[in-house]
């Protein structure tokens, strides 16, 4: 579960390991919007910097030219936090049909052979 959406006050306001990103910028070659997300784990899981992350990411939303000091500074960066949550097939059913007054419809199975 994603939670916890804060506009970052530059780009790099967040925490390797903790903040998930998502980066928004105008690419300067063509004048077009770019943006991309990585989940909290991806940067600590890669070993890298949030140098290398931010990076890495203009990278994922398809910029192709020199990434430079001015163009990271105009990066709009949201960070975010996420929770992990486990929960067994027939708790799942049991949430739906509680909180939506009926289980839910997997195509191709018959209700109740779940």
């Amino acid at each position: 579960v994603l939670t916890d959406y804060e506009t970052a006050i530059d780009y790099l306001d967040w925490e390797v390991g903790k903040h998930g990103i998502i980066i928004e910028f105008t690419d300067p070659d063509f004048n077009t919007r770019r943006s991309a997300t990585y989940l909290p784990e991806v940067a600590a899981h890669e070993g890298w910097t949030k140098m290398e992350a931010i990076d890495s990411l203009m990278r994922k939303a398809g910029f192709n030219g020199v990434i430079a000091e001015s163009l990271r500074k105009r990066i709009r960066l949201t960070r975010y936090q996420s929770t992990k949550f486990t929960l067994h097939y027939g708790e799942y059913i049991a949430y739906v049909k509680d909180n939506r007054g009926t289980a839910p419809i997997i195509n191709g199975v018959k209700p109740g052979n779940y």
